[in-house]
């Protein structure tokens, strides 16, 4: 695809004129990366904004011992390392490909550019910070106001897709659900094991389907908590 084209479907881009959106994609270059590469590193200095062309990116954070929480997981158009290119600041979290992934990189430098010469990218900018922020405050609310069984709960029928008929996560581990909630991989499997002996989902390798009844545990939110 034309760089261009590509990023006139980005929402940073939004509403600018085919020339400008030319001007941007000849200061870009693309990037292709394998599986699991590291692509930002918690605490780096900043040099370039990203944008994910095709594939996925995990973002997380970790602590001294390497247990990690999983912030979010990006897929086509969208963006990240814009906070650190901003304030200059260390990165914030750590970003790793999910699966082969083409990227367009942009430099500070040239972000700076681009700023100077379409000064609308600044508005949508902010537009996209805001929602970042809503995004955050909803992830603290869960962290805050629901136990392992809750967080569980909400992940899998956001992350649910429609298969032939039903509602299916996957391919994900137990492992990676657990640093999607902040919890230990035995609490997960605990959950997991509760929710499928009372048929609320079914389970096989690495993928779960999730029954109607599992949206009822966030409707009535009267069981007896786990743990956090």
């Amino acid at each position: 695809m034309d760089p261009a084209t590509f990023l006139a479907d980005v929402p940073l881009f939004e509403g600018l004129a085919s020339t400008e959106l030319a001007s941007i994609a000849r200061h870009a270059v693309s990037r292709e990366v394998v599986r699991n590469a590291v692509l930002l590193r918690e605490g780096e200095r900043p040099s370039s904004l990203y944008i994910v062309q095709t594939g996925m990116v995990r973002v997380l954070v970790s602590d001294e011992q390497g247990r990690e929480l999983v912030l979010s997981e990006l897929g086509p158009r969208a963006i990240f390392g814009e906070l650190a290119l901003i304030d200059g600041e260390p990165r914030s979290a750590t970003v790793v490909a999910m699966e082969p992934t083409l990227l367009t990189v942009l430099s500070r430098n040239a972000f700076t550019v681009c700023l100077g010469e379409q000064p609308e990218i600044a508005i949508q900018l902010l537009r996209h910070l805001s929602r970042r922020m809503r995004e955050l405050t909803g992830n603290l609310k869960e962290f805050a106001l629901l136990d392992v069984q809750g967080r569980l709960c909400r992940l899998l029928l956001r992350l649910a897709k429609d298969r032939d008929g039903a509602r299916v996560v996957g391919p994900v581990t137990q492992q990676e659900l657990a640093n999607r909630v902040g919890a230990s991989r035995e609490m997960v499997s605990r959950v997991l094991t509760g929710w499928r002996n009372e048929s609320l989902i079914s389970m096989r390798g690495k993928y779960i389907t999730v029954g109607d009844g599992l949206a009822d545990l966030i409707r009535l939110g009267d069981r007896q908590p786990l743990s956090r």
